[in-house]
């Protein structure tokens, strides 16, 4: 769910010292007062327009409002063109979007009666962020393209950084991210070598959203502080709020959500206050989600009802596609069965209008979760099943690779040039040093070489260490790394296999013998069927989160956490499917106990050790789940009255390189990765696993964790 999550860039690439901003406008505003000349009027309104670009969208349009009049009257061309540019890039963030392409247009008529080359390029770069804010991308990518050629032939910097940078932000929003890395990797040289440091801190929020959008969301957080240090929080401006809204978006996929809420309602008033409805609607939207995810539904319903509001309103595509997916999710849960199937269809006909695909994954989970909500389960696995082919066809190893070497190479460039000065700090150094009399260059070239030979003698002998230890953490590397390659070739070739042989049989026989069968029988074999691609895609997700921690890209995050809490919200996760079973499943309530650990781990353990109480518990049975305390540790075992494991499995079950599996009291199927995977996030978060049985009837899980240490 977090990946539909609302991200955006901020294109502009202006930022404002807030003192000296003011005194400007100060200075402007005085002017303005002395002059008699209506002409000099006209230039100094427009100036006044460029201080309030990015701050209050308001003033904005009363200042260009004011040099396009006067413009007009004297037939200052290139002044009126530019108040109307003004006014197209204020009317589509303030949400008038009919007014803004009125304004476009006219300036364009204007630029080509004119032949004004410059101001006909800024027009038809506005015209591409005009229809990029629509989420049409298309016709933004043809413009912006346009406008960018135009720029590169008359050498004009400032205009070819805007056109990269929102060229790169459709390709973002189709969910190409090659071709975003592309455009931004340019703006930034362009930036780099024009030495324009408000530009780079500009393009340092743009990668921290890139970073965002390809989930290395620690690197994306620090790019987005770097933004709000740099900035003056009494000067509010859209980067500002942006990197608010976009520290909200990583904490939210983080699963924090009530972090993530104290983000976005930093960004909102920012937003209310320069009048900013593009990125107001977004605000929205991401509160929306959030709430939802706690279960805040009032709020959540507010949120986003008021999101497809404004969306709608402004035909902004790609925000309205992702809102109405929540929405329709919400009204799910609410079983408002129609209205979501509303919402649904409105999504769907607008990604493919205009050919926005990066979330096309979670309306395809949105639809089968529908279906399986009013019980038409072909449908549900229709729609599961597109969406794991469209996850398949998007997974590209090599994102992550690409960012690494596109951050290195600005860290590369940004050393480069201190190097650069060190030089030039050395050259100085030596023309003094010549000055000096031979015998003081003597001795300082003597203790020189001295300092050299012992510089040179050390770093060898660094060398050889580091290499010594780079070898044998290689080494190690390489060994862990087959280890991991043999296990998920194993566990693929024998476990993965079965289910998918259960499935293409059955389908096989229900295709060819349908007519044949009564519909007793076609339920059977649709029941086999999806339970096979239940065990399919579960170890599916254990095989990855497996991975996941062999190659240390889980990195658990302990924190002072209710036990109760967590167990009581594991339990009502597999309510529905104890019933199905008619398991009793419950939970002896024990005094508060607070523990210090990671709460997915922890979900994760939970939910593993009952989902395989329930597989192995017959009809009927029951399941019970206590914890108390011992020590300095938090024991919570789980109990279930199933067929139970005998010695040689129970010896087996934990041991190290092995994984034990059986089959469930309703032939459901396990590959035995699920308590490898506790047992791996068990001892991450400093604690133990065991199998606790003082009788042959049933099993017993038994786990520990450390105490909130006062």
């Amino acid at each position: 769910m977090n990946k539909l999550l609302l991200l955006f860039l901020f294109i502009g690439l202006s930022f404002s010292n807030f003192s000296e901003a003011q005194n400007k406008v100060d200075s402007l505003s005085k002017l303005l007062s002395f002059t008699k000349d209506d002409e000099e009027k006209a230039h100094i309104y427009s100036q006044l327009a460029k201080e309030y670009y990015y701050k209050d969208l308001n003033k904005l349009i009363f200042y260009a409002k004011k040099a396009d009049s006067l413009a007009a009257i004297y037939e200052i061309d290139s002044t009126r063109i530019k108040a109307l540019n003004d006014l197209c890039y204020a009317y589509i963030n303030s949400g008038n979007r009919k007014k803004a392409i009125e304004c476009n247009n006219k300036a364009l008529i204007l630029s080509e009666k004119t032949g004004l080359k410059k101001e006909m390029l800024y027009t038809t770069f506005f015209k591409g962020y005009y229809y990029y804010s629509g989420g049409v991308s298309d016709s933004s990518l043809f413009y912006l393209n346009k406008a960018y050629k135009g720029a590169l032939n008359i050498k004009n910097a400032a205009l070819q950084l805007k056109c990269l940078n929102s060229i790169a932000a459709n390709y973002l929003n189709q969910g190409n991210y090659n071709e975003a890395l592309a455009n931004f990797t340019k703006a930034y040289n362009i930036a780099d070598s024009t030495n324009n440091k408000k530009q780079l801190t500009n393009l340092s929020l743009n990668i921290g959203t890139t970073l965002l959008y390809n989930e290395d969301l620690n690197r994306a957080i620090d790019y987005f502080k770097k933004v709000i240090s740099l900035s003056d929080s009494t000067d509010i401006s859209i980067a500002y709020a942006t990197a608010y809204n976009n520290l909200g978006a990583c904490y939210s996929r983080m699963a924090d959500h009530e972090k993530a809420i104290s983000y976005f309602e930093k960004a909102l008033p920012a937003f209310i206050k320069i009048n900013n409805r593009f990125q107001i609607a977004q605000t929205y939207a991401n509160l929306g989600q959030s709430n939802y995810l706690l279960n805040n539904v009032e709020d959540a319903n507010y949120y986003l009802n008021e999101a497809v509001k404004i969306n709608r309103e402004n035909n902004l595509s790609n925000q309205l596609i992702v809102n109405l997916i929540i929405l329709a999710r919400l009204q799910i849960n609410k079983k408002e069965f129609a209205k979501a199937k509303e919402s649904l269809q409105e999504a769907n006909e607008l990604s493919k209008t205009y050919n926005i695909n990066y979330n096309k994954s979670d309306l395809l989970k949105a639809y089968s979760y529908y279906y399986s909500s009013i019980n038409k389960f072909e449908k549900a696995l229709e729609y599961k099943e597109l969406e794991l082919i469209h996850r398949d066809s998007v997974f590209n190893e090599s994102k992550q690779k690409q960012i690494t070497e596109l951050e290195t190479k600005f860290k590369t460039q940004l050393k480069e040039k201190e190097n650069d000065n060190l030089k030039k700090d050395l050259s100085l150094q030596q023309l003094n040093t010549a000055k000096q009399t031979q015998i003081r260059n003597f001795l300082i070239a003597f203790a020189l070489l001295v300092m050299v030979l012992i510089g040179i003698l050390l770093n060898r002998a660094r060398i050889k260490k580091r290499s010594h230890q780079i070898i044998e953490q290689q080494k190690n590397e390489l060994e862990i790394a087959n280890k991991t390659k043999d296990k998920l070739f194993s566990i693929i070739a024998h476990d993965l296999r079965s289910p998918f042989n259960t499935i293409i049989g059955f389908s096989d026989f229900l295709h060819s013998e349908y007519n044949s069968l009564n519909d007793q029988e076609r339920k059977l074999q649709i029941s086999d069927i999806k339970n096979s691609s239940h065990s399919a895609y579960n170890l599916l997700e254990n095989l990855l989160t497996w991975a996941r921690i062999q190659q240390g890209s889980i990195k658990v995050e302990p924190e002072t956490l209710p036990l109760n809490k967590l167990i009581e919200a594991s339990v009502n996760n597999y309510i529905s499917s104890a019933k199905l079973k008619d398991i009793e499943l419950t939970y002896e309530y024990n005094d508060l106990i607070n523990v210090h650990t990671d709460q997915y781990s922890i979900e994760l353990i939970l939910g593993n050790l009952i989902s395989n109480a329930i597989k192995f518990t017959p009809l009927g049975g029951s399941i019970s789940i206590s914890s108390e305390t011992q020590n300095d540790n938090a024991v919570v075992k789980v109990k279930d009255t199933g067929i139970g494991l005998s010695d040689k499995a129970a010896e087996k079950i934990f041991k190290s390189g092995e994984t034990y599996t059986s089959t469930g009291t309703n032939q459901e199927k396990g590959s035995g990765l699920g308590l490898v995977l506790c047992k791996e996030f068990i001892e991450m978060n400093g604690g133990e696993i065991w199998f606790c049985n003082k009788s042959q009837k049933g099993a017993c899980f038994a786990f520990s964790l450390p105490l909130h240490q006062k």
